[in-house]
This record gives C-alpha cells, sequence and structure tokens, in this order.
C-alpha cells in the first residue's frame, strides 16, 4: 500500500476519532544546523512537557524518536491518542515542526502528498539506461528494485520485453552505426515518455555525457523535451553516495529557480504582505502561495468558521462574535492553502545542502538571494492570483 492510500485511510478515520489526538511533526533533517546532535530530540521532549501531554500518550513518540541515530527521513509523523490509535510516518518531505494535542492535525501531510511534483532522472551511457523518480512519500508506479537515496528511488526496469541496450556500434567501417544511434535514442525516448507518464513525472533531468544528453534530447517527443529542466554529466560509475548528492544537489537547484520565477511572476500578478495574502486567500483569490521557511509571527483564528482574522486584538471573531484563538502563522497558512486549494511552497533562507561537485551547479539564482528578496520585498509571504482586478474591470 502507498503513503497516499494509508494517508486517505487515516483521514477518514481520524474524522470522527473520539476523544484528543496527538499530532507531532518533528524535523529530523541532519543537514540543518538546528538539529545538528540530534537537537530534535530535546525540542520533542521540551514540546511535550508543555503541552502537558499525558505520559503513556508521549512515551511511545519519544522511545521511538530515542531509538533514531540516523533517521532514513526529513521528518518524522506521529498520530496517537489514548485509546491505543498509534500512527508513524516518515516522509523525504521537510514540513514545518508542529505539535497538535486535540483535533487531528493532517492539514502538512495532505498539503506536501498532493503538492509534490516527481522529478524524473533518465541516467544513459553508451551501453546502459536508468530511470529514477522523486517519491519522497510513496513508491514510484513501476517499483523500486534498484539503488535510492531515499528521495529518488530507481524505478524497476524489467518489462515483458527487452529495453533498448548498446546503442553504439564500435565497429568503425560499420555503416550501421548511425541507423542504431538513431534507433537507440528513438527507443529510449519512448521509453522515457512511458515512464514520465507513469509515475506523472512533471519535470525531467537527463543524465549522462554532455554530448549524448544533447542529442538524446533533441529526439525526445515534444510534450517530454518541453519537461526537461537540465542536462547534468554524472558518470552512471560513480559512488552512489556521490551520485545521490549530485542529483539532489541538481533538483535543489531547479526548484529554486522553479521559486524565484514565481517570485517574479508575482510582482505583476500577485498581493505580498500577510495581512493582503491571508485575506486574499480566504476569498479563493490565491492559487499559489510563496512563504519563508519558519515565518515567524501569530494570527488570530476562528475555530468555528474555520478564518484567520488578522488583527490580533481582536478576541472575538467579527463574523460569529465568538471567541477566537491565537495561533502560529505558518499553522494558520497550512490549513488555509489546503482548505481553499492553493498550493504553498516554502523558501529557506539558507541551502543546507553541501556544495556541490560541479561548477555547473552553482549557476542561477542563489537560494540566499530569493530568501532575501521574499523578505525584503514581500514581507516573507507573497501569493499569485487566480485572476486580476484589472481583468475584471
Amino acid at each position: 500500500m502507498t503513503l497516499a492510500q494509508d494517508v486517505r485511510r487515516l483521514k477518514e478515520r481520524l474524522e470522527g476519532h473520539p476523544g484528543p489526538v496527538l499530532s507531532v511533526y518533528l524535523s529530523v533533517n541532519a543537514r540543518y544546523p538546528e538539529n545538528q546532535g540530534q537537537a530534535y530530540k530535546v525540542r520533542l521532549k521540551d514540546a511535550l512537557e508543555e503541552m502537558e501531554v499525558p505520559g503513556e500518550l508521549a512515551r511511545p513518540i519519544r522511545e521511538a524518536v530515542e531509538e533514531e541515530v540516523h533517521p532514513g527521513a526529513r521528518t518524522l509523523i506521529f498520530f496517537a491518542a489514548e485509546d491505543g490509535l498509534f500512527e508513524r510516518y516518515g516522509l523525504q518531505v521537510d514540513l514545518p515542526e508542529a505539535y497538535r494535542f486535540g483535533e487531528p492535525y493532517l492539514a502538512p501531510l495532505v498539503l506536501a502528498l498532493d503538492e509534490h511534483e516527481p522529478y524524473g532522472v533518465a541516467l544513459f551511457d553508451a551501453e546502459r539506461f536508468r530511470f529514477f523518480v522523486s517519491a519522497p512519500m510513496e513508491e514510484p508506479a513501476g517499483g523500486s528494485h534498484g539503488a535510492t537515496s531515499g528521495f529518488f528511488k530507481e524505478v524497476d526496469l524489467r518489462p515483458s520485453r527487452p529495453y533498448p541496450r548498446g546503442g553504439m556500434d564500435y565497429e568503425p567501417t560499420s555503416r550501421r552505426t548511425e541507423a542504431n544511434v538513431h534507433k537507440w535514442y528513438n527507443e529510449l525516448g519512448q521509453l522515457t515518455r512511458e515512464l514520465a507518464f507513469q509515475d506523472d513525472v512533471r519535470h525531467i533531468i537527463l543524465a549522462g555525457p554532455k554530448e549524448r544528453t544533447a542529442d538524446f534530447r533533441e529526439r525526445l517527443p515534444q510534450e517530454i523535451k518541453d519537461r526537461v529542466v537540465v542536462e547534468q554529466n554524472i558518470p552512471s560509475e560513480a559512488p552512489e553516495k556521490r551520485f545521490f548528492d549530485r542529483l539532489e544537489a541538481i533538483h535543489e537547484r531547479a526548484e529554486n529557480e522553479r521559486k524565484a520565477g514565481l517570485i517574479a511572476r508575482a510582482r505583476d500578478q500577485g498581493v505580498r504582505g500577510v495581512k493582503d495574502t491571508i485575506e486574499a486567500l480566504q476569498e479563493g483569490r490565491v492559487h499559489h502561495l510563496i512563504a519563508l521557511w519558519g515565518l515567524e509571527g501569530e494570527t488570530r483564528w476562528c475555530p468555528f468558521d474555520d478564518l484567520a482574522i488578522t488583527d490580533v486584538s481582536a478576541d472575538e471573531c467579527p463574523f460569529c462574535d465568538r471567541e477566537t484563538q491565537i495561533r502560529p502563522l505558518m499553522e494558520v497558512l497550512i490549513d488555509l492553502a489546503t482548505a481553499r486549494n492553493a498550493r504553498l511552497d516554502f523558501v529557506r533562507a539558507v541551502n543546507p545542502v553541501a556544495e556541490t561537485p560541479n561548477e555547473d551547479l552553482e549557476r542561477g539564482h542563489d537560494q540566499d538571494e530569493v530568501a532575501d528578496v521574499l523578505r525584503d520585498e514581500f514581507d516573507g509571504l507573497v501569493g499569485l492570483l487566480r485572476y486580476s482586478l484589472v481583468e475584471n474591470q
């Protein structure tokens, strides 16, 4: 069963669950400074004590985290209740840390599940072709029987018919060389197309010798060629860890470029700042949010109308006159984005990935630069509008 199916069934079970549920989203990604020395274990302990969670409910979660030496995930998620409910998920996705004791808090998990855009990596040399899919929350449709970094998984290429191999004819005088190469590229192009549609791959990385990735790209079907975001020379014989480090560095660079493009678009067709963006989001006018990771601040929340009130001094909801709550801004953004069917992207102020071994990866927008623009020009939050006021005048 995939995690997607697990989450949907969990959501159905929890909707009518009696009694309070403890929801924990714990960041354990060792790449981030705040998690060095397994500091997340201390944060978890302090948070559970501050919330006064019953010991018998907190104990299984604390014990599970204490046993972690090298977590195989970036975010650990727990749901527990006094009637014996205990669910644990490990995601290769970074989510804001959150703790909730009361109504089950599923919004971040649902949001991450819905909004991940799979990346595909077509890796080939003269004789071998491999395909990887970013599947941080579930297995690729074709299965994962090869190498994996947790985030990228190798797709099983053992179909009923042989996949194309060895397109190069090494006989210098052979007249078949050009025809063989052409046929090989065409077959790989079709296979890449099938794999992309099979796993709903939105972005494709071509990896291999530069002269071959360029030729291969030209022969791809147009619908697949349009999804190629970068070509990169990654030797297939590179050590596994270094190979996956390179893949993830390329992925982060491509994602950073995408977010920079969204922020640029927001200058002409967006709404900026916390107050204006939240109001537009609640009105259903925002389809895409870009937020600074760890955006600080609190806002008022009406649990009866599921509405944010940006005036933090408003003890009562202006719509139902009932008492409001104070909630962290990041949690409110996640809940509203989920409820209003808006995508939410985060931008970190510091790129945690180690320096890449190739200068090509350093081109483009620097992540600190994107975060600075988002913070200084947009107060840390911007939303792309579904439509603009000008269009409706």
